[in-house]
This record gives structure tokens, sequence and C-alpha cells, in this order.
């Protein structure tokens, strides 16, 4: 036998025998990552729209812009930043969820920052009309009015549920830990309401429409900026900011505590950590990692027919480590970690799956890029290491 078969055959024999540790071994697509658009105005948020083009909040400036991957023109929409509009440390223009019908009744869900009348920060979440044709954003319906606000903390993700009746948005803890676990604060939640604004009455705390309590999702949250729906089970999984150390992976379930806020140092709750007490609570999916924080951002699971291989997948990014991760996941466990990006293009906010199935992600400064991760010709087989869930 020909001596490069001999090895082919071997590879292949290395490649399907399960690994030490729990983890299997997998066929993975080979991949190729490009730049797409350089220069971009610090987005935030990116969305596909249903003319295939990426739409992208800008936290610095409040504006809205929409990029032609294909071509690189990127179009700038009239109308925002909306009045009082806060830009300032990491709050600005921030979470955005375009409508399921998007094509027919051009709404856009954004969670943004601002100062009151009074001066005092605050976040709010509106529903404004774009048109994609004309350029133009306009009338701004306010959802959520009365979220607490800091330079730091702001939560602000926004998300469609897949049955398109419901709005879930997160809020931070505002840098005060203890709003947390206050059930008459809007720091640290998440909130579930109909697109219109109104208040399901089957909400966990529904108080007869008081507010914040009606609003409340979970709990106990420090600063949760990605979310997503699992596309078979229907859970919503959250990534969420420690204290330098501790990033979680949740699934959010109605009615839960997760922590954020309960006891005090240095015997808070943190992760599973001196968490016995605290009243309903629900423990991370996992934990990235004890030693350090690699500073979640947002999250998607994939979907797309390009890399079938992934199917199902969950693949977040990260700020302070410039990380794609990607994960397979069994029931509410993670069965497989892989890295696909480790700090080569700096802080990443956003990612998000295209119409062509490709990766999408954003990175977080001031003149950012667009990068875009899609399969090379040749597939090869490469053996997944054993799964070790420390980041």
């Amino acid at each position: 036998m020909p001596r490069h078969l001999l090895w082919m055959m071997l590879f292949l024999t290395i490649a399907a025998t399960a690994l030490p540790g729990g983890s299997a071994t997998y066929a993975a697509p080979g991949y190729e990552i490009q730049v797409v658009k350089t220069g971009l105005d610090r987005p935030w948020s990116i969305n596909f729209a249903p003319d295939g083009r990426l739409f992208f909040t800008a936290r610095n400036s409040g504006r809205l812009y929409a990029l032609n991957t294909a071509t690189g023109n990127v179009q700038t929409f009239s109308g925002l930043p909306p009045a009082r509009f806060r830009a300032e440390q990491e709050a600005g223009m921030m979470g955005m969820a375009l409508d399921p019908d998007f094509a027919t009744n051009g709404w856009a869900y954004i969670c943004y920052s601002f100062f009151d009348n009074d001066g005092n920060r605050r976040n709010r979440l509106s529903r404004f009309t774009v048109n994609p044709v004309s350029g133009a954003v306009s009338g701004e319906r306010v959802l959520i009015e009365t979220m607490v606000g800091a330079l730091y903390h702001n939560g602000c993700r926004v998300i469609v549920s897949p049955d398109n009746r419901y709005l879930f948005v997160s809020m931070g803890d505002a840098t005060v830990p203890s709003l947390a676990q206050d059930l008459d604060s809007t720091g640290g939640k998440t909130f579930r309401i109909f697109k219109d604004g109104s208040i399901p009455t089957d909400n966990p705390f529904y108080d007869n429409g008081r507010i914040p309590r009606s609003l409340i999702w979970t709990y106990g949250h420090r600063n949760h900026q990605g979310l997503a729906f699992h596309p078979t089970t229907g859970d919503l999984w959250s990534t969420e900011h420690g204290p330098e150390i501790m990033d979680e992976l949740n699934v959010l379930i109605a009615g839960r505590n997760y922590g954020w806020g309960w006891g005090s140092g240095p015997h808070y709750c943190l992760g599973t950590v001196n968490c016995g007490s605290v009243p309903d609570f629900m423990p991370p999916v996992a934990v990235f990692n004890p030693e350090r924080t690699v500073a979640t951002s947002d999250m998607v699971f994939y979907t797309g027919s390009a890399f079938p291989e992934w199917s199902g997948d969950l693949f977040f990014v990260t700020l302070k480590t410039g990380r794609l991760y990607r994960l397979k996941i069994d029931n509410r466990t993670i069965v497989e970690q892989e890295i696909l990006i480790d700090g080569t293009y700096g802080r990443l906010r956003d990612v998000t799956v295209g119409p062509d199935g490709f990766l999408y992600i954003s990175t977080d400064e001031t003149s950012a890029q667009l990068l875009r991760i899609r399969p090379t010709i040749e597939r090869p087989y490469r053996v997944q290491l054993p799964l070790v869930m420390r980041g």
C-alpha cells in the first residue's frame, strides 16, 4: 500500500475514535476568515434584513446603518439619535432586533441610553419605523421607559421570541449589585413584554401591571449582553459578564434567580460559589472562567446551511480576550468546545448568521471591522480536544 494512503487511513481511524474525558471527536469543516469591511462606526448590534443587507446600531454616535456585504456600500439612516441620547463609557445606542415582518412593517426594536428630564441616567426600549428606501427612521414608540442607567452595566440586548409574540430585553445592574435582587428595581433583570409594549399576565411576578415587577422574567443578573433562542428546544440562553472572573452561560427560566447581588463580599454568590441560600437559584450552564474574565458578549445558534456540521451549535464572542467560541449542546449540557478566533482581531462585540449561511462578526472599536467565516474548498477532518470548561 502506498505510504500516503497508509497515513490517511491511520488519520481517519484516529478521527473516528473517542478521546479521553468523555469528549467525542467530530469532522470539523474547513473555514476561512475574511475581512468584509473596515472603518465602521463602532457596531453594537448587527442584524440581517430581508433585503440581504446587514443593519447595525452604532453605540457612540447613536446612528443606524445598513451595509451591503457584497459591495461594501453603507447607508446612513436619518432620524437618529433620539433626543437626550446618552453616549458615555459603555452606554449608547445598543441592542436592536428587526421585526420578523420587517419587510412589510419596517419595525426595529432598539434599546438605548438617555438622560431623563431631570438629568438622570436611564435606558429605554423603543420601537422605530425604518424606511430602507428613503433612509429615514421615524415614529418612535416607547415600550419600556423606566430602566435604570449608569456609565457601565446597561445590558440592553433585545430579541424577538420565535413565535413572534414577545420581546425580551436585558438590563444590567447599573453598577449597584443589590438592585439585581430587588424586584422593585429594573436593575439586573430580564424583561418580557408583548411587541406592542403591553405586559403578559403570565409573567412570573405579574402584579396587576405594576412596574417593574410585572415586567420581570428573570433576576439576579450583573450585565447580560447576549441573548439567543435554541432553534429546537426554544430555551432562551444568555451570556453574562462576571466581575473580573466567572463570566456565565445561562438558560433563562421564568422566575429564576441567577444569584448576582446576593450576600456581601467576599462571600457573595458568584457562579455556584456561596449560592446555596439564594432563593429560586438557577446555576449557570458553564463558567468562563474561574481565574480571569473573557468578557462575554452576544451569541447566536447556528441555523445556516453552509456548515451542516455546526447545525444547532452555539457561537458567542468575547471582548477582553477577543474570542469566538463554538459549543455543541446536548439538551442543556455542553459536549464540545472550540475557539475559532483567539485575539487575532481584538475585541469582538456581536455575531450573527447571514442569509448565505456564513458567520458574521463585528469588532468593538471606534473604527471597527466586519469579519466573515465561510467554508474553504477543502474541508479536512480534525480531532476535537478533550472538553475543558475553563474558557
